[in-house]
């Protein structure tokens, strides 16, 4: 029983560190015909760098743009790839 209660002592801090960084994430949103979305932050002033990033995250397939907020010198972007 010693053992169970050392390992439980030992064990606590990993497990509050997992509980706390299970909080601070969030779960995919979804698009109404089923696709993920995804946030991707960009420079303002570049349209360019929102595009490539975009691209990227969606392996060329193309995107569209769900939402677009603009705040200083970062961009927003809410996307949805398109699918296969």
């Amino acid at each position: 029983m010693k053992n169970l209660a050392k390992i439980a002592i030992l064990l606590s801090p990993g497990l509050l560190t997992v509980t706390l960084s299970a909080c601070g994430s969030s779960a995919p949103l979804f698009t109404s015909d089923g696709r993920a979305t995804q946030q991707i932050q960009c420079s303002a002033a570049s349209a360019g760098d929102c595009e490539q990033r975009a691209r990227t995250q969606c392996a060329q397939k193309g995107y569209d743009v769900l939402t677009r907020d603009v705040n200083g010198n970062v961009a927003n972007l809410v996307i949805a790839c398109h699918p296969d």
